[in-house]
């Protein structure tokens, strides 16, 4: 069953075409019958993309949250605009009060919508805390297992607690997406606020025997340290990656390390780039 894979919203436009870039994230999966969006970008560009790449947002199953933070999930009232009801898979822990800390500012960088508005509009939301399958060949890893030494998130990245004092957004989250493909899997990132790697030994877990064809999306290494950076890329190397289309919170300069590091198999997972698998 053939696979196809469309980045609609992401920081930049990689071809040309009409559409716009914002920074944010969505990724729709098309999977025989299926059409499952990943995440909604800010707002800015998801139904003018969608509309551009030929994409209607009317025919969609359900949109997967791969986190809570306003770049994945600001469109998701424009989404459920163009459906009656549709199911929202996600963790929990989605609305969660969410903040950007610097030496001069405290960012609120959560979800803009309150929940009952978004379900006015249509949402029902399903909660996946855990692996499962989402639609047919497509699963959501759930809260993912922290097992690497040196994915250790954003300390700049916080959350509130009832003293009003704030500690480091743990992400419980945070999660990918699996995709059964012809002769693999493909993984999509939102974010990858639980790192990369553990994102992707969490499916190995899951599907010990098929090997993790692609890897498109967030993998926040753009903040990343020079270590964190490094080991990530010595540990992606075991997965033998064919396809990796990085996005969003990669960055310009990781993406270039990385295209020099992967060759032919590094694409720019650009508005309007298209995986078929």
């Amino acid at each position: 069953m053939q696979t196809t894979l469309t980045i609609v919203c992401e920081n930049s436009v990689g071809r040309a075409i009409p559409a716009v870039g914002e920074h944010g994230f969505a990724c729709l999966v098309e999977r025989g019958d299926t059409s499952l969006l990943v995440d909604t970008g800010q707002g800015f560009g998801i139904e003018r993309n969608a509309r551009v790449l030929g994409k209607d947002l009317r025919s969609l199953n359900g949109v997967v949250l791969s986190h809570g933070h306003y770049d994945h999930v600001g469109g998701l009232d424009q989404v459920l605009a163009y459906t009656d009801e549709l199911d929202v898979f996600a963790h929990p822990d989605i609305f969660a009060s969410r903040y950007s800390s610097s030496k001069h500012a405290l960012r609120f960088i959560g979800i803009p919508q309150r929940r009952e508005l978004l379900e006015t509009l249509g949402a029902r939301f399903i909660w996946t805390p855990q692996f499962c399958e989402v639609a047919p060949g497509i699963h959501v890893t759930g809260e993912v297992q922290r097992r690497t030494s040196y994915e250790q998130g954003a300390p700049e990245l916080v959350v509130p607690q009832a003293d009003n004092s704030f500690i480091q957004d743990p992400f419980k989250d945070d999660m990918g997406v699996v995709v059964e493909c012809k002769e693999g899997l493909a993984v999509i990132l939102g974010c990858a606020h639980a790192g990369m790697i553990n994102i992707l030994l969490q499916v190995q877990e899951h599907f010990p025997t098929q090997p993790i064809q692609a890897v498109l999306g967030g993998t926040h290494l753009g903040p990343a340290t020079a270590e964190q950076f490094e080991r990530t890329m010595e540990d992606l190397k075991p997965f033998d990656i064919q396809h990796i289309g990085v996005s969003h919170c990669t960055g310009q300069n990781r993406a270039a390390q990385i295209r020099e590091r992967m060759g032919q198999k590094f694409f720019f997972g650009s508005v309007g780039a298209i995986l078929q698998l």
